[in-house]
């Protein structure tokens, strides 16, 4: 008979399909932040996933040929086998972060393709072929789910609707500007959410002044109940086919970020970032029939 197909869409306007009838599908969540194993051995890149249901949407931070920041995006176009997930990767360009109004970028560009497999919850490995000047890079990194300071890392599952994740007081997912009435408003840019503990570590991605890609990374601390904040930086590192250690670096602070959260799926988003101050609504991204909760 015929297969149904649940179609997803990134905030970067990548799409992809997952058959809900006849696949193999596994129970294990896979949302959070993962980092080369063991950890800590690559510091200053770092993949993001957000899963929900089947699929599972990833948001890679690493650095171009030149060392400055760049950032890719996948959705996982299948689930060939339990802990397996394959997926294109795309690259996209936009409008300025600080852009009023913020324009919808036209679409992202292919850049490769990548392949998940995950040996348990926590750890698995990143196999990817990349696009460069010069040529496809072919390379499979070992990852771990990153663990912050202190608390232990958020366990999450699916199968849960919009309903079900207002009442959450843990903010870990992916997140991008708009309400419940008006989701994406803002279509191009996201914020990915790292909750453990009292501390939130938030990946934004969104486009330099020349549009070009732009990530900031944040650790935000608890000041009060639903209210996060922290330093913005901006690292410099090496590039993504050839990692050096002592190429990586975090370099002086770039801004300020504070997040504060009306409830599990709605926030505010207040920056200051190389000079400019601005406000944004924001909400969880739901890009599944099944969202995913973590605690």
């Amino acid at each position: 008979g015929s297969t149904k197909q649940n179609v997803a869409t990134n905030f970067a306007g990548a799409s992809a399909s997952v058959s809900l009838g006849g696949g193999t599908t596994t129970t294990a969540n896979y949302g959070g932040l993962w980092w080369a194993a063991p950890g800590g051995v690559e510091n200053g890149w770092g993949i993001n996933f957000a899963h929900q249901g089947n699929i599972i949407f990833g948001t890679w931070f690493t650095y171009d040929t030149t060392g400055k920041g760049w950032w890719l995006t996948l959705i996982t176009n299948a689930n060939p086998s339990p802990g397996v997930y394959t997926a294109d990767l795309f690259v996209t360009t936009g409008p300025p972060f600080n852009a009023v109004p913020f324009v919808k970028t036209s679409g992202a560009a292919k850049a490769g393709t990548a392949t998940l497999t995950f040996t348990d919850a926590s750890n698995g490995t990143f196999h990817y072929d990349v696009n460069l000047p010069g040529g496809t890079v072919s390379q499979t990194k070992t990852i771990t789910q990153q663990q912050l300071a202190a608390p232990p890392l958020a366990t999450c599952s699916s199968g849960k609707t919009a309903g079900d994740l207002g009442a959450a007081t843990n903010y870990q997912d992916i997140w991008w500007a708009g309400t419940s009435a008006n989701p994406g408003t803002e279509q191009g840019w996201g914020i990915n959410l790292t909750h453990q503990g009292d501390l939130v570590f938030a990946s934004w991605f969104t486009y330099d002044l020349d549009g070009t890609p732009l990530w900031v990374v944040a650790t935000a601390a608890k000041l009060t109940p639903g209210v996060y904040k922290g330093d913005l930086y901006r690292p410099s590192g090496p590039r993504v086919d050839a990692y050096d250690k002592s190429q990586w670096k975090p370099n002086a602070p770039v801004g300020t970020l504070t997040l504060t959260f009306a409830d599990g799926n709605n926030a505010t988003m207040d920056y200051i970032l190389m000079g400019v101050a601005q406000h944004k609504i924001i909400m969880r991204q739901l890009f599944s029939a099944s969202g995913t909760t973590c605690k």
